[in-house]
């Protein structure tokens, strides 16, 4: 190597080295702002813009070139890609960050008016307004196909009335803010960035779907009927949530056995059989000021890496969600808990993505230990969900019976059924929303590939509360895949043959084995694939060999 290609990669190596640590700490600081904003409620806005502010290095467009540059000449290096992709998008996020903020506030504090449709809360009050994040749980407790309807007309009114355009205009932004950066076809640019064969995902959407015609339409048309009592074909979105998530006459006994109350300790009793110590790692946490909040998680002698946040306040964002601080030291888990079978599924699904990051080695780099895509710790966090699943931790950790536990099974593996073939629609209709940036037409083939994948009919306009940044949707697909492969081996090399390997999870040798995939980072699908021996992280021939075998039990 000469002089002048010396100083040139140690020069670079101290500017990678900057731009990692800039990462980190505006990681924290997102991290812990969203958490004071839509969890703890300590916090009136989230405002991303002053964040960015403080990291001028990341806003820089020479940054963004000095990584294109780098990631240029070293294609194959993991560490200059994954700061190449997040800087690029912390590049356009920093352009848009007004508008973004603005969408993120709007979408927050969105009320719909529900007066006159009878609609009640949880302890019978009467609503006039409820927040636009609150329907989601709404839905889910309405019987009534009629109220349903006009919850969700109101729903979709207001949020195109106020949302969508917004989300229109910001969509059309970055698409030509992406062109203009020297990537207008965005279906290679994610392809290239994220490791996913888009293409090949939409071709193996659309064959899933078909392939599993046979067996969903008739189990899913039997399901809506006794939950409706009305016939499959007058199934519309607004139903999703009742049908499969409202409280029933044939699921009320089994979602008793599930009490809010018992959460945690099945949680404890779970995770500490399979020797992940979440009983020392993990503590509840609810913080009445920001002061207390300072004061806590500066506190050097904090030994609590996973911070769960399951208290119920006004306010607080209902949907579930793991947010990495500070790897492996500060995990905000965040869940509003109601008991029952999908609230605790809920529950273990995100205790899989922070368990994950609470076992990262703190020696690796934060490229390597957080960035990335997110297909992989998707990966873990089903893991822990499709316990529910699971015949044998069903009857020896929940206490169902053998047939309530089946019962379980087969509601939830057709609920997994219908996710699959959602995402797969998603994936051939993103497909085609970023051929070109004129939304002719896509709206309506959104309502079409949805309604034929689900069985469900969408509408054209519910196209923009459903899309998702970056091919997210490829993430989940192939998460699935990789999960189903990590459930196989798990049973295969950690359970018994007299269980046809459902008690892996009482085996503590499975934590010693999940750690070290877990102290190793975020990792490429192709390298979790390859180290449960199946080399193809698209091979979805276990995926479809369980969810079949769970339907027909």
């Amino acid at each position: 190597m000469t002089t002048t290609s010396l100083q040139l990669a140690q020069t670079d190596s101290a500017f990678l080295e900057e731009v990692k640590e800039a990462f980190k700490q505006a990681n924290l600081d997102f991290a812990r702002s969203y958490y004071l904003f839509a969890t703890a409620r300590l916090e009136e806005n989230y405002n991303s813009t002053e964040i960015y502010a403080k990291y001028p290095l990341l806003q820089d467009e020479a940054t963004f070139q000095r990584l294109k540059t780098l990631y240029d000449r070293h294609p194959h290096d993991e560490e200059i890609k994954r700061l190449f992709v997040e800087s690029l998008g912390t590049y356009i996020g920093n352009h848009f960050s007004k508008e973004s903020d603005e969408l993120t506030n709007l979408k927050n504090t969105l009320m719909i008016d529900v007066s006159g449709l009878d609609i009640q809360d949880a302890e019978g009050k009467t609503l006039n307004t409820v927040l636009y994040e609150d329907t989601f749980e709404l839905f889910k407790r309405i019987p009534e196909k009629a109220k349903r309807e006009a919850l969700y007309a109101r729903v979709s009114e207001t949020y195109a009335d106020k949302v969508t355009p917004r989300f229109i205009e910001l969509f059309h932004k970055e698409n030509r803010m992406f062109a203009d950066l020297g990537y207008p076809d965005l279906v290679s640019f994610y392809s290239q960035s994220s490791g996913h064969n888009l293409a090949k995902l939409g071709e193996k959407g659309k064959q899933l779907v078909e392939e599993t015609d046979a067996i969903y339409s008739p189990k899913m048309a039997e399901l809506y009927q006794r939950r409706t009592g009305a016939s499959f074909d007058q199934a519309t979105r607004a139903d999703i949530s009742y049908v499969f998530h409202g409280k029933s006459d044939e699921m009320a006994h089994i979602d008793r056995k599930f009490p809010e109350a018992d959460l945690m300790r099945m949680a404890r009793k779970t995770f500490d059989e399979m020797g992940l110590n979440f009983s020392e790692i993990a503590d509840t946490v609810d913080y009445r000021s920001k002061d207390e909040y300072t004061r806590s998680v500066s506190d050097p002698a904090r030994k609590t890496r996973i911070l769960l946040d399951i208290a119920k306040r006004e306010g607080k964002r209902s949907r579930a969600y793991v947010y990495p601080a500070s790897v492996p030291s500060e995990v905000y888990l965040s869940v509003k808990p109601e008991g029952g079978l999908d609230d605790y599924s809920a529950f273990f699904h995100e205790s899989g993505h922070a368990h994950h990051f609470a076992y990262v080695s703190p020696e690796l780099s934060y490229p390597l230990a957080l960035m990335g895509n997110n297909t992989v710790t998707e990966s873990y966090a089903y893991l822990f969900q499709n316990l529910f699943l699971n015949k044998h931790w069903l009857m020896n950790v929940a206490l169902l019976t053998e047939a309530e536990a089946i019962q379980a099974i087969r509601r939830s593996a057709l609920n997994d059924l219908y996710m699959l073939r959602r995402y797969s629609s998603k994936m051939q209709f993103e497909l085609f929303l970023y051929q070109g940036d004129s939304l002719a037409g896509k709206p309506e083939r959104y309502a079409e590939l949805l309604t034929r994948g689900t069985g469900f009919r969408y509408d054209a306009e519910g196209w923009s509360r459903d899309v998702d940044a970056g091919f997210y949707v490829a993430d989940y697909l192939t998460a699935w895949a990789l999960e189903a492969q990590l459930r196989e081996f798990l049973q295969t090399h950690y359970g018994s043959y007299t269980t046809q390997g459902e008690d892996w999870y009482q085996n503590p040798e499975v934590g010693v084995f999940l750690k070290c995939l877990w102290n190793d980072g975020n990792l490429t699908q192709a390298e979790l694939s390859r180290r449960l021996e199946y080399n193809d992280p698209t091979d979805v021939g276990p995926l479809l060999r369980l969810m079949i075998q769970n339907i027909d039990r």
